[in-house]
Order: C-alpha cells, then sequence, then structure tokens
C-alpha cells in the first residue's frame, strides 16, 4: 500500500497538541512527505468542567480521533501517549514512540508563594487535574489540601493566579513544549512522586492495515530508548486497568544498558501506597511491567482498585500495543 499524499494527521486543538502534532509534521516533511493537519475535537476537551476521573471513558481524549483513523478520514494521529488508554483498539496500531521529554511533574507557586513544595504550608491548597498526583501528595503530606483543576495548561496557570492557592502539579513536558518552564518551580522527584505512564512521550498512531506507512512513521519517528520505557509502563498499565481513572504511577528509564521501572498504587487519601522497583534486559520490559502490577495487586492494590472503580471495574483485555 503506497503512502497517501499528503499525509493528514490528526490532532486535538489545543495549543499543546498542535505543537507536538507540529513537531510530528515537521520531521515528516524532512523525509520529504506532504503534510496536513485535521483538528478534532475530543470529548475531553468538551467535558472541561468535569474531572476526567469522572467522566468514566479511558480514551476521554482519543476516542474520536480513533473514528477519523478506522474511518478513513485521517491517516496517522499525535498523542500524548499518556492519554491512550491501556487498550488499543482493534485496527490500530501504536506505530511510533516519539522522543520523551522530562517525565517528571512540575510543582508551580502561586506569585505570592516565595517557597518551594517543600515550603508548602500546613494545611495549603494545592491544585491538579490527576488522582495519581492526589493520592502520591497526601502520602507524602496528609494535611495538604488537594483540589481539582481542568483546562488547557496556560488556562490553569490564569486559574493558579486569581486563585487562594498555594500552587499546583503540572507535568513538566506540557509546559516545556509551550515555552513556559519559567513557571517551573520545582521538578519534582520520582522519589517523591511517581510520572504517569507515558508522561513526556508521543505516540503515533496509524491504521494496522496501513503496513507501508506503520514502516514509515517507525523508521522516521520512534525513539528507541523511549520506546522501551514506554513497553513496560503500558504493560503495568494494561495489567492494573483503568488509566487515568486509577490512582497509579509507572516510570521506566535506560540505566547501565537495563531497563529500571519503579511503579505504584495509591490510596486517593494517601492512607496506603504500595511501590515497588524492577530491574531486567530491555527486552524484557514487557514481561517485567505485568509481574510488577500482579505484585503490587496482590500487595494491596487490587483493594484500592476496588475502592476506586467498584461495579466499573473491569479484567485486562486486548493488546496494550498492536504494533
Amino acid at each position: 500500500m503506497s503512502i497517501p499524499d499528503p499525509l493528514v494527521l490528526g490532532t486535538r486543538g489545543s495549543e499543546l497538541a498542535l505543537r507536538q502534532a507540529n513537531t510530528v509534521r515537521s520531521k515528516l516533511e524532512a523525509s520529504g512527505h506532504r503534510v496536513t493537519l485535521e483538528t478534532i475535537t475530543t470529548r475531553g476537551d468538551e467535558s472541561t468542567d468535569t474531572p476526567i476521573s469522572e467522566i468514566g471513558d479511558e480514551a476521554v481524549f482519543t476516542k474520536e480521533l480513533d473514528r477519523a483513523l478506522l474511518g478513513g478520514d485521517v491517516d496517522l494521529a499525535v498523542h500524548s501517549l499518556k492519554d491512550i488508554p491501556s487498550t488499543v483498539p482493534t485496527g490500530i496500531a501504536l506505530a511510533a514512540i516519539g522522543e520523551r521529554e522530562d517525565a517528571r511533574d512540575a510543582f508551580v507557586a502561586h506569585p505570592s508563594f516565595n517557597g518551594h513544595l517543600e515550603d508548602l504550608p500546613k494545611g495549603a491548597t494545592v491544585a491538579t487535574a490527576s488522582l495519581r498526583r492526589t493520592a502520591q501528595l497526601l502520602t507524602w503530606r496528609s494535611d495538604l489540601n488537594v483540589v481539582p483543576v481542568r483546562g488547557n495548561v496556560d488556562t490553569r496557570i490564569k486559574k493558579l493566579s486569581k486563585s487562594d492557592w498555594t500552587g499546583m502539579v503540572l507535568a513538566v513536558a506540557g509546559l516545556a513544549r509551550l515555552g513556559l518552564s519559567m513557571h517551573i518551580r520545582d521538578r519534582i522527584d520520582p522519589e517523591l512522586m511517581i510520572p504517569a505512564v507515558g508522561q513526556g512521550a508521543l505516540g503515533i498512531a496509524c491504521r494496522e492495515d496501513q503496513e507501508t506507512l506503520c514502516a514509515l512513521l517507525r523508521e522516521t519517528l520512534h525513539h528507541e530508548a523511549s520506546g522501551y520505557a514506554a513497553v513496560a509502563e503500558r504493560a503495568f498499565l494494561h495489567e492494573v486497568g483503568g488509566g487515568c481513572q486509577v490512582p497509579l504511577g509507572a516510570w521506566a528509564r535506560l540505566e547501565d544498558e537495563e531497563l529500571v521501572l519503579d511503579a505504584c498504587i495509591a490510596a486517593l487519601d494517601g492512607s496506603e501506597h504500595y511501590r515497588e522497583q524492577r530491574r531486567c534486559a530491555l527486552e524484557d520490559g514487557e514481561t517485567t511491567g505485568r509481574e510488577l502490577a500482579h505484585d503490587l495487586l496482590e500487595a494491596g492494590g487490587e483493594k484500592i482498585l476496588d475502592e476506586v472503580l467498584g461495579d466499573r471495574r473491569r479484567e485486562p483485555t486486548g493488546s496494550p500495543f498492536r504494533p
């Protein structure tokens, strides 16, 4: 099957999504392919007043793009990898993982607060859109008042400046890609807060039957080290299930030609926190991610998932990859 000309690239319409899509477009154009962008609104973009965890859909930022891919309206789609559900829909291939930015979370302080994360006063209010961040913040400091916030990155920063919050937690990668790194007061040590699965990396998807296009995307856009990390993290996510509806984190990276994976499952109020680390050969990341998920579930994570998801709890199905 030949490569479409031009390639139609599907993306969300936020400034961050467009910057990420244009990065991919530039690389494809540098390899000699014309690319046009198709902006698609997702349910997550429309439901800006509802916490993501309450929408009850892992694919809140990807489902409409998946439909466009499967319907032939676009040839490829660019996602923040952390937004891609634990199971990739049948017919879609996660063809490439873009080079990862800094995977850490960032503490952004209110303009009136001159301290760092470690200087937060007793009972300080911190905003975040993430159950994962909420659980780990409260594990660290049970006295904190953690409140939800939604919206694009720049919108959240504006909300912070007009609020009585002491600060908020955002992803370093989003701030950096938007040229907003000046707002970062602290890059949070993963010993305190394990990042989200795929945080800082891009996932580039196309249809499984587009074998020539899949090969092009992998050759042009895939970053090997980021790919190894993604395999381990997404294997962990797939076995646990739940995506952004579950307070979990997983962070893999290469150290001395080994893959190191840290992961956690934590109670929303911070009262329980299960965390472990594994080291393995690069090619064993998928198996290691699954094994670590089973260990944390058996240690107490299963109970946390039942409490958080209730009747919405589902057993893992399908594949997290479909390469």
